[in-house]
C-alpha cells in the first residue's frame, strides 16, 4: 500500500507540473477573451506566464467533410501598444469599497517574450508564426467547418518593472510577402490586428489576459476575444469543391466494359502561386491520373473511366477550372458523344471516330481538329475574389452512343477489318497477276 501511495502521489506531481507548464485558454464562455478573476473581493488569482489566444480558419465544401490546406504561414508580429491615454476601469462590486478601481495602461514589454515558441522577443517587437503545410486536414462542411489553432504568448522571460495593466499589439500578417489571393485564403474582412492587456500585481506576478479588437479605454461593456476568431470578424475562410468524373454507353455492350480515356487538365486560372494537395478517387475499373501531392494546381494527366466506375476529385481549390474530353480508343467505333457538365447537355458530338489512347494530356484546340477526340469541356468555377466561391459538388459526363451504318454495309467496329481482308485479297491477285506474267516471259 505504502509503494502505491507513493507511485500515486509521484504521479500527481507530474501532473500538476504539466498543467502549470500548459499555457492557459481565454475564456470560451461567460467573459469570452478574459483569464483570470478574483477568489474573493480585491484578491486575484495567479495566473501562468504563457496565454493562448486563438487563430480561427473557417474551411468550405458541400460535399466532403475533410480536405487538405494550402502551404503558407501566419506571422504574429506583438508589439508595445500605443497607449496615450488610455485607461481601464473594473466595476464597483469587484472591491470591498464599493467603488470602481480606474488605472492607466501601459505599453507593452516585449523583451523577453516569445510568440508560438518563436526567437525571445527584442525591446521593440516579437515574432512568432503559424504554419499551414499541404499534409495540414481541415476540418470541412458547407456552412464552414471550424479550425482552431493556438497562438502562444509566454511572458515567463519578460521583466515587469511595476504594476499596472499592460499592453500589446498583435498583427497577423503572411509569410514571403504572399497576398492572400495567391494562397487562395479569404481574409477576414481586414480584422488582423488584436490587443491584449496583461495584468501585474504588485509582485510583478501575472493575475489576468484581457484581449480585445480596439486600442481603446476598457470598461466592463468593452467587446472582448479570443483571438482572430469568427465571433470578432478574425476567422479566415478556404473554400474548395469537388469534382466527379462518370462515363455513360448506350446500344453496345462491349463498351460499357471499357474504360475510356479522358484527358483531365486542371488550370490555375486565378494564379494561386503556393502548393496544394488534392484527393483522387477511382472507383474500381477505372485509373485517375494520380495528381502529385504538394504540387501547383496545374494538375493534369490521361484517366480511365469506365461505366459505373466514377473518378472523384476533393478538396479542389475554389477559381481552379478544369478541361475534360475523351478520346476514341475503340478501334472500328464511331459514336455520338454527348458531354454534360453539372447536369447540362452540351452539344452533341455527331461521329466521333477512332484513334490511339493518348500518352500524356495535351491541351486540346479550339475548335478541335482530332475526329476521335470529343469536345472539350471546361468546370469553370468562382474563386475568392468573386461573389460566393465555388464549393458545391461539380461533375462531368460524357456518354457514348453506337453510331450504327444502315444495312446494307456493316457495323462500323469491324469495318477496319473488313479493309484489311480487302487489301489482303487485292495483294493476293497482284502478286499472282505478276507471277503468270513472269512465267509467260
Amino acid at each position: 500500500m505504502k509503494k502505491l501511495m507513493s507511485v500515486l502521489l509521484a504521479l500527481a506531481l507530474v501532473m500538476s507540473l504539466n498543467v502549470a507548464a500548459m499555457a492557459a485558454d481565454l475564456a470560451t464562455t461567460g467573459d469570452i477573451g478574459v483569464a483570470g478573476t478574483w477568489t474573493e473581493k480585491d484578491h486575484e488569482i495567479l495566473q501562468g506566464n504563457t496565454i493562448n489566444i486563438k487563430k480561427e480558419l473557417l474551411s468550405y465544401n458541400v460535399n466532403s467533410t475533410s480536405v487538405n490546406a494550402p502551404a503558407f504561414s501566419y506571422v504574429y508580429t506583438v508589439t508595445p501598444a500605443s497607449v496615450s491615454d488610455l485607461t481601464v476601469t473594473d466595476e464597483t462590486n469587484d472591491h470591498a469599497s464599493g467603488t470602481a478601481v480606474m488605472a492607466p495602461v501601459n505599453a507593452g514589454k516585449t523583451a523577453g517574450l516569445k510568440v508560438n515558441g518563436g526567437e525571445s522577443g527584442s525591446e521593440t517587437s516579437a515574432v512568432g508564426t503559424l504554419a499551414f503545410t499541404n499534409a495540414t486536414t481541415l476540418t470541412t462542411s458547407s456552412a464552414g467547418g471550424s479550425n482552431l489553432y493556438n497562438i502562444t504568448l509566454d511572458f515567463s522571460g519578460v521583466s515587469f518593472t511595476k504594476p499596472g495593466v499592460y499592453r500589446y499589439k498583435i498583427e497577423e500578417t503572411l509569410a514571403n510577402n504572399k497576398t492572400y489571393a495567391e494562397i487562395a485564403i479569404k481574409d477576414a474582412s481586414n480584422q488582423n490586428i488584436r490587443y491584449l492587456d496583461v495584468y501585474v500585481d504588485g509582485e510583478l506576478k501575472i493575475y489576468g489576459y484581457v484581449c480585445m479588437a480596439e486600442n481603446a479605454s476598457v470598461t466592463s461593456n468593452t467587446q472582448k476575444t479570443n483571438g482572430f476568431v469568427s465571433a470578432s470578424d478574425g476567422a479566415d475562410k478556404y473554400y474548395t469543391y469537388d469534382l466527379v468524373l462518370s462515363k455513360q454507353v448506350e446500344n453496345d455492350n462491349y463498351g460499357e466494359g471499357h474504360a475510356f480515356p479522358f484527358t483531365v487538365i486542371f488550370n490555375n486560372t486565378p494564379s494561386y502561386t503556393t502548393t496544394f494537395t488534392i484527393t483522387e478517387n477511382a472507383a474500381n475499373g477505372s485509373t485517375g491520373i494520380s495528381p502529385t501531392a504538394a504540387s501547383a494546381p496545374t494538375w493534369s494527366g490521361v484517366a480511365k473511366v469506365k461505366e459505373g466506375a466514377t473518378i472523384t476529385y476533393t478538396g479542389i481549390p475554389a477559381g481552379v477550372d478544369v478541361d475534360v474530353y475523351e478520346t476514341n480508343d475503340m478501334t472500328g467505333v464511331t459514336y455520338t458523344v454527348v458531354t454534360t457538365v453539372n447536369g447540362t447537355a452540351g452539344t452533341p458530338d455527331n461521329n466521333v471516330s477512332w484513334g490511339n489512347t493518348p500518352n500524356s494530356a495535351a491541351v486540346q484546340p479550339n475548335p478541335k481538329t482530332a475526329a476521335y477526340e470529343s469536345t472539350k469541356a471546361t468546370v469553370d468555377t468562382k474563386d475568392i475574389n468573386e461573389e460566393a466561391p465555388t464549393t458545391a459538388k461539380q461533375t462531368v459526363e460524357i456518354k457514348n452512343t453506337l453510331l450504327l451504318i444502315s444495312p446494307t454495309g456493316v457495323v462500323l467496329r469491324i469495318a477496319p477489318y473488313v479493309l484489311i481482308l480487302v487489301g489482303g485479297i487485292a495483294l493476293l491477285l497482284i502478286s499472282r497477276r505478276r507471277k503468270a506474267a513472269s512465267e509467260e516471259e
